[in-house]
């Protein structure tokens, strides 16, 4: 009887769980995995995301317009996102922090592209982003 009563109480909790989640469809979680620098003069070169001190995790909240470092190696205040279009498919996020940029994620395929420009040069750096369940 204990047994079933546990179970009645988890599966009532992964219930709610679910059911948070699926109604918070405005969050993804996600991770940077490859990054490069290109100068006018120097051409481009390959840089790992620490090299680049950006954090690997990082969570995106559409709501409140915030990213969010979730990586303890790189804390950071959260950045603004000024902006937000979305054309077919795809989620586009702009703002300006040191530099401009502007990242666009694949809304079915979780993927991430993130480009950012100064005066001086352009950085792209690549990753994926945990969607919200159906």
């Amino acid at each position: 009887m204990e047994r079933v009563a546990a179970f009645l109480f988890a599966v009532a909790l992964l219930g709610g769980a679910a059911s948070v989640s699926a109604a918070d469809d405005t969050i993804r979680t996600c991770a940077l995995t490859k990054a490069f620098e290109c100068t006018s003069e120097g051409g481009c070169r390959e840089w790992s995301i620490r090299e680049m001190a950006l954090p690997r995790f990082f969570r995106i909240d559409l709501k409140a317009r915030t990213i969010t470092s979730l990586d303890k190696n790189v804390p950071r205040a959260p950045t603004i996102i000024t902006a937000i279009d979305h054309p077919e498919g795809m989620i586009v996020l702009h703002g300006a922090e040191k530099r401009g940029w502007s990242m666009t994620l694949g809304e079915d395929t979780g993927t991430l592209t993130l480009s950012a420009t100064d005066p001086e040069a352009g950085f792209v750096v690549f990753g994926s982003c945990l969607n919200p369940p159906d």
